[in-house]
């Protein structure tokens, strides 16, 4: 009863997870973000560079100095509060050390600042512009042209994306492109773990509780504990027979004498 009752429980944990996962997916996720499969979402651009055999992964780290300069940074309107003028600095100094960023935004609270730090004219190149710092470059653009709702029917801004990453490539061999989810809100550590997609963590923490349960299962005794040796078990009243069997003996010899 207890085993079917250990497999019944893990089952019913399995289907709730999948339920919630399937109910709670909707895929509006946060704005611009490559998570989001919504219409505000930016997960077309990064899924069409992964089907076309570029080297692209998520972020979860803020873009500093001490970044190597062999990556190529994608940043798409980033949350206010996660960036500032000296985090724009850090990343104008890693541009200027040889990095490749792409910075899109839209009616941003950090345009005016970021254009200040880059502090040098531009070349438009129809959707984007231009900007050499440094040993390094920025491509500056409109945010709202690579949401997912808008490259479905206008694919231009996502092509002018791939043709700087191929002269870029052309150039130098480019590790590695980040889009950098750091600036939406995403934190996690660049662990295994973490950068796995939300799907596949949920199957992993089922996996790690039907491990435990198994476990405790098949780590349990089968049965209660058997001892070596049978002890005969006494009586309370045992000695009142003796003694009663006694005086019968003892009567029956006085009566033959």
């Amino acid at each position: 009863m207890r085993k079917n009752f250990v497999w019944v429980f893990s089952a019913a944990i399995i289907v709730m997870a999948v339920l919630v996962s399937y109910i709670m997916d909707t895929g509006d996720g946060a704005a611009y973000s490559i998570s989001s499969t919504g219409e505000r979402g930016a997960s077309l651009l990064f899924d069409t560079l992964r089907h076309m055999d570029y080297r692209v992964r998520a972020s979860y780290r803020p873009l500093t100095s001490r970044t190597g300069t062999d990556y190529v940074y994608i940043i798409i309107q980033p949350r206010t509060p996660l960036i500032n003028y000296y985090m724009a600095e850090e990343m104008i100094e890693w541009v200027r050390n040889g990095g490749r960023l792409i910075f899109l935004r839209g009616n941003h609270p950090l345009d005016l600042v970021f254009d200040n730090v880059i502090n040098t004219a531009g070349i438009d190149l129809g959707d984007f512009w231009a900007y050499r710092v440094g040993s390094g470059e920025i491509i500056t653009g409109s945010a709202p042209d690579v949401r997912n709702d808008y490259l479905m029917n206008n694919s231009g801004a996502g092509q002018a994306i791939q043709l700087t990453l191929d002269r870029w490539n052309s150039e130098r061999d480019i590790a590695t492109i980040f889009f950098a989810e750091y600036y939406h809100g995403f934190h996690t550590a660049e662990t295994f773990v973490g950068r796995l997609p939300l799907v596949m963590r949920l199957l992993l923490a089922q996996v790690l509780i039907l491990t435990i349960i198994a476990i405790w299962h098949f780590g349990k005794r089968f049965g209660n504990p058997v001892p070596y040796y049978e002890e005969t078990e006494r009586e309370e009243n045992e000695y009142v027979h003796a003694l009663a069997r006694l005086y019968m003996e003892n009567n029956k010899k006085g009566e033959k004498e």
